[in-house]
Parts: C-alpha cells; sequence; structure tokens
C-alpha cells in the first residue's frame, strides 16, 4: 500500500492494557489525539469508551469487526474490547486531533444506579457496548454534537453533557445501530502478545498489496507458524487468512468510494490476484459486487 497508508502499530513497547489515568474531579475522561499517537493501536481497557473520528477514512478493527470507517464515525467500545482505527492517507502529514473520546468506569455509573434510578436506563446501552455499536442517521450526528459539547466542560455542568450524550446513545434506534463483534468482547492478550499482534498489524497493513503468507508474517515477528496461528485467532477470533482479506476488502471499498481507479487495478493494489476472487470476497463482505457498490457508495 505504501504511502497510502499508515498504520498506528509500531516496535515500539505500549502495554495491551491502556491505562486510563481517571480525573479525581471527574467521574468521565475526555480527550482528543493526533494521527499518529501512541493510543491509536490495537488494545484495550476496562473503562467503556465513545470514540468519534473527525477526519480521515481507513480501516477500523473492532474485536472480530473488520470495517471500514470515514469522517464521522462514532463508536460505543465496550469494556476490554480490543479496537484500532488505522487512517489511509495519501502523504505523510498527521492528522491532528483526529480522535475525541470519552472514557467511564461502567461499574461506577452501575453503583450510582442504585441511588439514582435514573441511570438505571443505561443498563441496556453499556451491556450492548461489549459488541461494540456504529452509530449512524440522526443518533449519530447528534451523539457528535453531544461528544464535542463535553470538552471544557467541568463540574455539574460535565455531568449534564455526558448524561446528555449517554442518553441521545441509549435511545437511538435499532435502525441507527450497527453491532460490530460477534462475541461480545471474549477477546484479552497479555502485554508480549499485543505486542506481538501489533507488529504483525503493522506489516500487513503496510504489505497489503503484496503477498502475504502466514508463514512470512510468522518469520517477520519471529513466532514458529502454530503460534503465530494461534495468535491471530485469540486477537481476532477468525484467524490469519479471514483478517488479510476483511482488511482488503475493507480498503477497496475505500478506493472504490473516494477514487476512479478501475475495479481491476483496485483489485490488485489491495493485494487480490485475480478478479474471480475478488468478486466473490467482496460480495461475501458487503453483499452486493464491487461496481454495484460503487455506483451506490462513490462521493
Amino acid at each position: 500500500m505504501g504511502a497510502a497508508a499508515r498504520s498506528s502499530t509500531g516496535d515500539t513497547a505500549s502495554p495491551v492494557r491502556e491505562l486510563v489515568v481517571p480525573d479525581p474531579s471527574s467521574s468521565v475522561r475526555w480527550h482528543q489525539h493526533d494521527w499518529p499517537h501512541p493510543l491509536a493501536r490495537w488494545h484495550h481497557h476496562p473503562e467503556v469508551e465513545v470514540h468519534l473520528v473527525r477526519e480521515s477514512s481507513g480501516t477500523m478493527m473492532i474485536g472480530d469487526y473488520v470495517g471500514p470507517f470515514g469522517p464521522g464515525n462514532l463508536c460505543l467500545i465496550g469494556s476490554f474490547l480490543p479496537h484500532n482505527w488505522i487512517s489511509h492517507l495519501d502523504d505523510d502529514e498527521p492528522v491532528r486531533n483526529r480522535d475525541a473520546v470519552l472514557q467511564l468506569d461502567q461499574d461506577r455509573f452501575f453503583a450510582a444506579a442504585e441511588k439514582l434510578p435514573e441511570l438505571e436506563s443505561l443498563r441496556p446501552l453499556l451491556d450492548d457496548a461489549a459488541r461494540g455499536i456504529e452509530f449512524g442517521g440522526r443518533s449519530a450526528e447528534e451523539g457528535t454534537a453531544a461528544l464535542e459539547a463535553v470538552q471544557g466542560t467541568f463540574g455539574l455542568r460535565r455531568l449534564a453533557a455526558v448524561t446528555e450524550l449517554l442518553s441521545v446513545l441509549a435511545e437511538s434506534p435499532e435502525s441507527d445501530r450497527h453491532y460490530l463483534d460477534s462475541h461480545g468482547g471474549s477477546y484479552r492478550l497479555d502485554v508480549e502478545e499485543t505486542e506481538l499482534f501489533n507488529r504483525a498489524l503493522n506489516h500487513i497493513t503496510d504489505h497489503l498489496a503484496d503477498r502475504l503468507l502466514l508463514r512470512d508474517v510468522a518469520d517477520e515477528v519471529a513466532l514458529s507458524r502454530d503460534a503465530f496461528s494461534r495468535l491471530f485467532s485469540k486477537a481476532t477470533g477468525v484467524g490469519f487468512s479471514r483478517t488479510v482479506s476483511r482488511m482488503r476488502v475493507t480498503e477497496a471499498s475505500r478506493l472504490l468510494r473516494t477514487t476512479r481507479l478501475p475495479v481491476a487495478e483496485i483489485c490488485y493494489r489491495v493485494g487480490f490476484t485475480n478478479l474471480s476472487n475478488f468478486n466473490r470476497q467482496f460480495r461475501a463482505a458487503t453483499g452486493t459486487t464491487p461496481s454495484r457498490y460503487r455506483r451506490l457508495n462513490q462521493h
């Protein structure tokens, strides 16, 4: 993929579990960060996260889900559900404040619900967050505005802003929800495993157009084939081959939406070796052909 892809992963050591430093003056943590950034990598944490991508498009990985994202992508990520957003760029310029993030300790909210019954209405939403939810339609628009409104608030005003955001998401209709992970977040990698997986993911992202064999990527991270296969199955729930195929289809869908490149060129650019297999894999993942997908989605 060359310069068109930039991965958040790398060889710099960083723990699998992001340490979310609590704010003693608030029940939640709101922050924003650039791309690339040390926090923008495959990781998980006990806090529930509301995540907004303001700019750029690329591939998001939530548990065993791999799919496209673009500006305005708003997701709710459950406790310990691994996640990552990989921006695909045509230059080396960083994306300033790409992400706006709100993190909260759901146990604190459940404990508060015992005293404040109004908060009990959040329980179904936080339970559903275990699979990861991507919001669309009016819920995404209102949720984005509510998340941005948390920035710069303090005290009771912050609590009111957070309550408004969670209310919007809790009241969102099913038609505005896309549930992502199929296992409900049952993935746990230790520190060493996550470092290895991030290195493998970095290599795959940077070489998506090349021939990617399990043994070669295993060699890249100094693992035996069996150990590497087990690592990928544990990390993604679907294994190496299906993960690579999903990443290729996701990048193809981005190119179909944002460029006028011929379908055949996109096929080979994302790493498929023949059109028939590309069409078959694309239809299996999206429910339609590349040509029809382009007609329905090109900007």
